[in-house]
Order: C-alpha cells, then structure tokens, then sequence
C-alpha cells in the first residue's frame, strides 16, 4: 500500500515539475527572429505590402415581421407532424384551352 501511494506521489510530483517547466518555455508567445546586421537588414527591405480593395458589403435584407402566436402555433404543429412542405400558389387566371 506504501508503495502505491509513493508512486502516486511521485507522479504527481513529476506532473508538477513538467508544468513549472512548460510555463517557463513560453510556448505562448511568438517565435522571434534573431536581429541581422542593419546593413544587411536596410539591403534586403521588404516592399510594402499591397492593399487588395474591399469587397462592397452584402447587402441587408430587412428581417420578415415576427409571427403571431396563432401562426407560430401552426407552423410548429406543422414541423411536428411532417407537413413542412408548402403547396404551389394557384394561377391568378384559370388556363385557356
């Protein structure tokens, strides 16, 4: 049972050493290059980046009204039973033949 519970120590230890060790790594900050002579830096300049334009913004649609509690009311009913599909519009005009 000793033993066991030194194992455990231990490994608790060991996890606790590797977290100190990691937080002193800095793993969460960016990799910095190291600084080259300014004649060699002022020789290789890099050329200013180019801007590309803006897409034009999308455009907004006006959001539909809120529905009212009787057709809100349908429409879950509807959702519930599986009748979601919604029947084409009748012509205006009956054909001519």
């Amino acid at each position: 049972m000793l033993k066991k519970v030194l194992w455990v120590a231990a490994a608790c230890a060991a996890v606790l050493v590797a977290l100190a060790v990691s937080r002193s790594l800095n793993f969460d900050e960016p990799v910095k290059a190291p600084e080259a002579a300014p004649a060699a830096a002022a020789a290789v300049a890099p050329p200013p980046p180019v801007e590309a334009p803006l897409p034009p913004p999308p455009e907004v649609k006006a959001a539909p009204p809120p529905l009212t509690p009787d057709e809100q009311q349908i429409q879950d009913d509807a959702a519930a039973t599986g009748m979601t599909t919604v029947e084409p519009e009748p012509p205006a005009e009956p054909p001519t033949n």
